[in-house]
């Protein structure tokens, strides 16, 4: 169904933009896992992009919105172990592959931690996200600025510094 839909609504904003960017995603909420069921029409100007929260234990433990397994976990870490990264590097090579084979740019639209995970391992996963999408010229959105996932604290009024650090390491800003 989203394949269909894909070119009618292209074709609807192509009426006023003929050449407007235009970012599209496979189904399931931009599922890397998805990205061969994408099939996109012949147009120049769109923009693959996709979302990353692996390993979901991790990134949505806690959260009130996950499935009961998840929703209930704590404790869960991240350590950027070699096991760690090669599930990233695998992830996002399969992403590099789609993008060289359908000559489209990627954008990672989101990505992010929920509060419930401990600060250190939150940010060694953001900032290993951001190392390997711009590794591999993709561009990137961290989800969100001051709620759950936030690098921002609204409360406090302050920058939530480690995850700032992984988004913008200092000499980047």
């Amino acid at each position: 169904k989203w394949n269909a839909a894909i070119p009618q609504l292209l074709k609807a904003v192509r009426a006023t933009n003929p050449t407007r960017a235009v970012v599209v995603g496979p189904p399931f909420w931009n599922a890397i896992w998805a990205l061969p069921k994408l099939q996109l029409p012949d147009d120049p100007n769109l923009i693959l992009t996709v979302h990353y929260y692996e390993p979901f234990r991790f990134t949505h433990q806690g959260a009130s919105w996950a499935p009961d397994d998840v929703k209930k976990l704590s404790g869960i870490k991240w350590e950027g172990s070699d096991a760690e990264m090669a599930e990233l590097r695998k992830k996002f090579d399969q992403v590099a592959e789609w993008s060289k084979k359908n000559q489209r740019p990627v954008f990672l639209g989101e990505f992010g931690a929920y509060e419930k995970a401990d600060m250190d391992s939150r940010a060694r996963w953001t900032a290993a996200v951001v190392r390997e999408a711009e590794a591999r010229g993709f561009s990137w959105a961290y989800w969100e600025f001051a709620a759950g996932f936030g690098a921002y604290d609204r409360t406090a009024k302050t920058w939530r510094e480690p995850l700032r650090q992984a988004l913008m390491p200092k000499g980047r800003r």
